[in-house]
């Protein structure tokens, strides 16, 4: 009697999901060095695929170290992080006290919930025109498309979070003579970190995004502007680096913010998996 192939997927899924941390990122880097090996194969050898317009992994690592040896790379990726961590750090101090009070007060929910919902169902490339006739040229305009896309996930899930508290805690709280910022920093906030580390998470990756797409036009300098520039002169292998640098910067961003989760509510490790 055979086994069905869906029994196998899921004995593997299973088998993936007890890996410790460490296996996990073996399983990974063979993953990414198996389709990078394909990768070259296919374009670099069999020439399946024009070169100019999808450069294999080694033409691409060339391109990397003409941008690194130029400095080009530097003057770019600093301006880049230089408005990514400007808006992000905005972002996160506007949401975060605006997401506790919308989830803690019905009438602030009432006020503000609408709005949020209505600029965050926009598109965020709607705002890239007023946002050069606002700020100018420069990376204001690209600041502030970073806080637009970073505010609404970090506001939103923080906000939920607050609602999901158990009650009784808050009552609690109050019998014992709690004040108004001892409920928030004592019972509100702790209940709720696991929404706001996951709103972080979403909020750099959409950081990233909104960074990239102001950067794109009407800014001279950025990793938005350097892969624009050598896209419009066919140097795709190093529009290609610019575009895994920035993939892995959205990467490690989403994991530092996992990292701190965990050393900071080491009760949310494990919390909803099997």
């Amino acid at each position: 009697m055979t086994t069905p192939p869906t029994s196998n997927a899921t004995g593997l899924a299973a088998r993936l999901a007890r890996l410790d941390r460490k296996h996990k990122a073996l399983v990974f880097g063979g993953e990414v060095v198996l389709f990078l090996a394909v990768w070259q194969v296919v374009v670099g050898q069999w020439r399946l695929v024009n070169a100019t317009f999808f450069p294999p992994p080694l033409s691409v690592l060339d391109g990397l170290v003409d941008l690194v040896s130029s400095g080009t790379l530097t003057e770019h990726a600093l301006t880049s992080v230089q408005s990514w961590v400007t808006g992000f750090a905005l972002a996160a101090a506007i949401g975060i006290p605006l997401g506790l009070l919308m989830g803690s007060s019905l009438p602030v929910d009432r006020i503000v919930g609408p709005l949020a919902w209505t600029i965050y169902a926009t598109p965020m490339l709607a705002y890239q025109p007023l946002s050069k006739a606002w700020f100018g040229f420069g990376t204001g305009p690209v600041v502030f498309l970073v806080v637009i896309a970073a505010v609404f996930p970090i506001l939103l899930n923080v906000s939920a979070g607050i609602r999901t508290t158990n009650p009784s805690l808050i009552s609690a709280g109050r019998v014992y003579g709690g004040s108004r910022f001892q409920l928030y920093r004592k019972v509100l906030l702790p209940s709720t970190v696991a929404f706001l580390f996951a709103g972080l998470r979403q909020a750099a990756v959409m950081a990233t995004i909104g960074m990239i797409a102001a950067e794109l036009t009407g800014s001279s300098t950025g990793m938005g502007a350097l892969i624009m520039r050598t896209s419009n002169t066919y140097n795709t292998a190093q529009s290609f680096a610019a575009i895994g640098l920035v993939v892995l910067w959205s990467v490690a961003m989403t994991q530092l913010i996992s990292g701190l989760g965990r050393w900071w509510a080491p009760w949310t490790r494990t919390g909803g998996r099997s």
